[in-house]
């Protein structure tokens, strides 16, 4: 490229560069879609213990039954195959167990052990997303608090009742 035309370049973009906002919406250059919408986000119960297959049933109170399984759910607006999620969820007091590490899964948990955080990629099936957790014996009791980021999104923010 010659310094005639590099000076020419830089010439035109110092002084148009300015004038967007002054030009009319349609001439303006658009901000790309988002690659990932949520549509709708709700937390739950998922089929009865032992049975992780079972139902949803939106909801914030959790009972503290060994193998209740429990999380959210999201419908999305993507073309994306995977979508990236982060969650974070806080008990009242650190449990007994995180549960057993899962290959797929990277997760972390604070320095007082009460919060994990996960970072995982999930496929969207149908539009829809989902994480859950399972109840184990000697849970605390009380609020439990799972926040969510999918994509870059706005977090979600779910609260249980567990008891």
């Amino acid at each position: 490229m010659s310094t005639l035309f590099r000076l020419l370049l830089v010439c035109l973009l110092l002084f148009t560069g300015p004038l967007l906002p002054l030009l009319p919406a349609a001439a303006q250059p658009k901000a790309a879609a988002p690659a990932v919408r949520i549509l709708s986000a709700q937390a739950g119960l998922f089929g009865q213990p032992g049975d992780e297959a079972g139902p949803f049933r939106p909801g914030s109170q959790l009972p503290l039954r060994d193998g209740q399984t429990f999380g959210w759910m999201m419908a999305l607006q993507t073309t994306q195959k995977r979508v990236r999620v982060r969650e974070e969820i806080t008990l009242p007091q650190e449990p007994r167990t995180w549960g057993d590490p899962e290959p797929d899964i990277k997760r972390k948990t604070s320095l007082d052990g009460r919060t994990a955080t996960t970072e995982i990629w999930l496929e969207p099936r149908d539009g829809v997303i989902a994480h859950t957790w399972t109840v184990t014996q000697g849970d605390p009791k009380g609020t439990w608090v799972i926040k969510v980021w999918v994509d870059g999104q706005p977090e979600r923010v779910f609260r249980f009742d567990a008891r």
